[in-house]
């Protein structure tokens, strides 16, 4: 019996990572004890960050990272779903996030071919929308607007946070682009519950659409993107440092950071490690666990380099501190 698997895909910054976080935690608190939902996490970048950003042991987390799984990466695809299937045969649903510049219908034909397609059925592609940085989005990549072509189901976000213009627009946006595809619009949490039943009762797909509508697209391995990355091997202070990233040019369009320091708006001093986010020009931060990988940031945008991240670290070291890599 072939396992389904759902491609979740979204521009950069579009809060996928976010949704698959809530459906390991919703899962979780529901005891879902029947089979085990495996987790394959495709990153752009040399320094990968989300699978630090997910829970460990709460499912099987896989990254790819170094390039895009659309058009890099097929052949690493391919073995590290029949690892996955070969070593957890109590496996019964595959998600795959996948970097937030891939186009979703190269991935389908990777998964349709052998020795996938004996293994893995694709039950739906998911596209997710945030509408807080969608103009953006359309105007930094043209992968923006294909991910939403190439969905099964468009799911809009965040509506906890946009505005009832920004939902307005984005999903008239959205629709014209997908007509064939139903636009669910949820805020974080709901959208994240509507995509665990999505994982517990996958869709039949029909891939009718992936040929026809694909055929004419330029293809190339970095969509107008690229990524820049670094090891953080100093203790930061937090403000200073979300202060720094929010101060980056536009062409910074997505910037990830997981850093250990202090944050002095919470009149602590204690050492945490913190998740810096930033999305088109906001900025934000999360606590998170002790990462894997140690303290990092990715940069990811239109002809980033190393050179302003770094500036953004050494603008935030705190005195005499040197921190784990």
């Amino acid at each position: 019996m072939k396992v389904p698997l759902v491609v979740l895909t979204g521009f950069l910054g579009a809060g996928k990572t976010t949704l698959v976080n809530r459906v390991i935690a919703a899962r979780a608190r529901a005891g879902d004890a029947v089979g085990k939902l495996a987790i394959v996490v495709n990153e752009l970048g040399a320094i990968g960050i989300d699978a630090d950003l997910l829970p460990r042991g709460a499912a099987r987390q896989v990254e790819l990272p170094g390039g895009c799984v659309c058009c890099v990466l097929a052949d690493e695809l391919d073995r590290t779903i029949v690892d996955i299937l070969d070593a957890n045969p109590e496996v019964d649903t595959i998600l795959l996030e996948t970097t937030g510049v891939a186009e979703p219908v190269p991935i389908v034909w990777t998964l349709e071919r052998p020795p996938l397609d004996a293994r893995v059925r694709v039950a739906a592609i998911v596209t997710v929308v945030d509408p807080l940085s969608w103009p953006a989005a359309q105007a930094t990549s043209t992968a923006a607007q294909i991910q939403v072509e190439s969905a099964d189901v468009v799911l809009v976000t965040k509506l906890d946070v946009a505005t009832p213009a920004e939902l307005a627009a984005t999903t008239a946006s959205v629709a014209a682009l997908a007509p064939h595809a139903p636009v669910i619009a949820r805020a974080t949490d709901a959208a994240a519950a509507w995509l665990l039943a999505t994982l517990r009762d996958p869709p039949e797909r029909d891939g009718a659409r992936d040929h026809a509508d694909h055929a004419d697209h330029d293809h190339g391995p970095d969509h107008g993107v690229v990524s820049a990355a670094l090891p953080i091997d100093a203790r930061l202070d937090l403000e200073a440092f979300e202060d720094a990233v929010g101060e980056l040019p536009p062409s910074f369009f997505r910037v990830k950071a997981i850093v250990h320091g202090v944050d002095p708006r919470t009149g602590d001093p204690g050492l945490r490690w913190a998740a810096v986010h930033r999305v088109g020009g906001r900025v934000s931060s999360e606590p998170v666990a002790a990462p894997a990988g140690g303290a990092r940031i990715v940069g990811i945008g239109s002809g980033v380099t190393d050179a302003p991240l770094a500036a953004c670290v050494a603008a935030a070291v705190l005195p005499s501190s040197r921190g784990p890599r």
